[in-house]
């Protein structure tokens, strides 16, 4: 809370002789406590230096008060401190900005009433392989000419560079126009980012390259322009932020970022303004968690900006096959609340037993290497490959709503350690279902406080065995990062009725927080109705459910606050629904037949010309 000194000499005043309304007393009987925030707070993870040295600072300026930057630039100026205002960005509520102080000059700069937090810069990182890389040249692969499978998707990848030109036909790169020399290092991780998007991992006994499914664009956002003296963790966010406001993609990967977990108190300025980017819902962001997961607790967290709640955070597993387990090196969550369960999901990133193998362009050989900078990668190729493949507009939201709710947990790994589990390897998994099985997606626009009724196909037949419902929300939200314990600003109320239209017709707890959620005062303020996802799966008795539906509400919040639901856009969701019943089969037919309204959703074909 900020304020002139002579408003809260009032409001004692106030308080003293009773002079206060109803209503200002109902908002009076909510505060616990008034404490002064000392400076010495506000200075976190800031390493003892005599000399001045590289810093990040956070602001709080708030859209009605323009002047307060002005003021905290005069303020540590007489502190001979430099502000780099060059690199300064800003979004709702916060602005970021990179500095010069030692130990001593922070403490008093701390003492500007809006500066939120005091802390090092964190280095850029381009998650290095967990392995040292190598290049096999004795099996060869063959590219193919022919164009990608969706020419309208559009892909964006954000890494090191490529530097050469045998992806043509499927990639163009962007370096923004720097002439400079790069580090090989860079490139190589370009190269099998990129190509883990084109064609995916390699197989032992595979000989040909498969058609990508779409066409990429790599922006080279980091090369050796960025010495260790520059702020390079700015520049180029910048460059990302810049790039993201002035194109549209449908989907991009972020296999960089600061080297520094995440904390729950303060937002990091790339999960912030990548958030911010993000919030409409068009565009799917996967993000590599890190490979810091062997350090000590704490420090092994997952690292900005896969903390977004916007996007889909990637950790990396030993196999693809049904034996995983998490590599040691991905590291853990949880996230913050809402955006608790993070990483969201694994996929293969290598070992240094079972490298993983990407195709290398140079003497068209294969790269072996490791890390979470390609299981992420992996998971953008697969929610592409869903779209393509699809015979129906398939929304980005919708690919990563298919992809968290065919994740696998069977071995009920920790949450925290695996997310939702294993992303599916496999695209059979997701697009085909049992005959005592079928699998339904809503998609669509809730309008704020308005009531939405969703029914979940049940058959007319009599069912033989038990019956288990999985259900899998998704929508996007714009943020507040000023205030991280109400950090989202759109939330769902879901209802959920087991028997719809008879007297048994009582609702019954579906997204339970039990296994979620580790404290009751998590539980109890409701988190999960922040959450931008909610993925649940659940066994009933075969008389339990009848009719069965969903009651939601869709419902927002601005800085904690209820917001004004006249002014809220329609919000974009995704519901994925599947349905399956032991020892029943025509399951599927009947529900079709029941439900004239549902059309199975057709698969692209795919013909591959092979010149003789």
């Amino acid at each position: 809370i900020s304020g002139e000194v002579k408003k809260y000499e009032e409001l004692l005043e106030c308080l003293n002789n009773d002079t206060l309304s109803k209503n200002e007393k109902k908002d009076i009987q909510k505060i616990e406590k008034l404490n002064l925030f000392k400076a010495e707070e506000k200075i976190k993870f800031l390493k003892k230096r005599k000399n001045n040295d590289k810093v990040e600072i956070a602001l709080h300026t708030p859209e009605f008060d323009n002047s307060i930057i002005e003021k905290f630039v005069k303020f540590a100026n007489e502190l001979d401190v430099n502000i780099d205002l060059e690199r300064l960005i800003s979004v709702k509520g916060l602005s970021f900005v990179p500095a010069r102080t030692n130990s001593k000059t922070a403490k008093k700069l701390a003492e500007f009433s809006f500066l939120r937090v005091i802390r090092d810069l964190s280095k850029i990182r381009i998650h290095e392989p967990i392995i040292p890389r190598t290049i096999n040249g004795s099996k060869l692969l063959k590219l193919h000419s022919q164009a990608a499978q969706d020419q309208d998707i559009k892909v964006g990848i954000f890494d090191g560079g490529i530097g050469f030109n045998d992806f043509s036909m499927w990639c163009e790169e962007d370096t923004y126009g720097s002439n400079s020399s790069t580090s090989s290092k860079y490139l190589s991780h370009g190269q099998d980012v990129t190509s883990t998007v084109l064609f995916g991992i390699i197989g032992d006994k595979q000989d040909a390259l498969p058609i990508p499914y779409s066409n990429v664009k790599h922006f080279r956002v980091i090369d050796s322009t960025l010495s260790s003296d520059d702020n390079d963790l700015f520049s180029v966010l910048k460059k990302v932020q810049h790039t993201l406001n002035s194109q549209h993609f449908d989907f991009i990967n972020l296999s960089l970022g600061p080297q520094e977990p995440v904390i729950n108190d303060d937002v990091n300025v790339w999960t912030a303004t990548l958030e911010d980017c993000l919030s409409d819902g068009k565009t799917l962001c996967t993000v590599a968690v890190g490979n810091d997961g062997e350090l000590d607790d704490g420090l092994n967290r997952i690292q900005p900006p896969s903390d977004m709640v916007n996007a889909l955070a990637v950790g990396a597993s030993t196999t693809y096959e049904e034996n995983w387990d998490k590599c040691d090196y991905s590291c853990v969550g949880p996230g913050r609340s809402p955006g608790f369960i993070k990483p969201d999901g694994l996929a293969f990133g290598g070992t240094r037993e079972k490298p993983f193998s990407v195709y290398n362009p140079v003497g068209s050989g294969i790269s072996e290497t490791a890390g979470t900078s390609f299981s992420a990668p992996l998971v953008l190729r697969q929610a592409i490959g869903l779209v393509a493949n699809l015979k129906h507009k398939i929304t980005p939201l919708t690919a990563k709503a298919l992809l968290i709710h065919h994740a696998d947990n069977k071995n009920n790994h920790d949450i925290e350690q695996v997310g939702y589990g294993l992303f599916p390897h496999d695209l059979d998994k997701i697009i085909y279902c049992d005959d005592n099985e079928i699998k339904v997606i809503y998609q669509g626009e809730l309008e704020p406080s308005k009531f939405l009724r969703m029914n979940v196909p049940f058959p007319d037949t009599i069912i033989n065995g038990k019956v288990t419902l999985k259900t899998t929300f998704c929508f996007n939200s714009s943020i507040d990062p000023e205030h991280p314990i109400n950090y989202t600003r759109n939330g769902l109320s879901i209802t959920f009725r087991h028997k719809f239209g008879s007297d048994e017709s009582k609702t019954l707890s579906f997204f339970s927080l039990n296994n979620s959620y580790p404290t009751e005062q998590e539980q109890r303020k409701e988190a999960h109705k922040w959450e931008v996802t909610l993925h649940k799966e659940q066994t009933f008795q075969k008389n339990t459910l009848d009719s069965p539906c969903f009651d939601i509400v869709y419902q927002a919040r601005e800085q904690g606050r209820a917001a004004d639901n006249s002014e809220l856009e329609p919000l974009p969701y995704v519901l994925i629904v599947s349905l399956k019943a032991e020892n029943t089969s025509e399951l599927y037919n009947n529900i079709l037949q029941k439900y004239q309204t549902l059309q199975p959703i057709k698969l692209e074909q795919r013909v591959e010309v092979t010149r003789v």
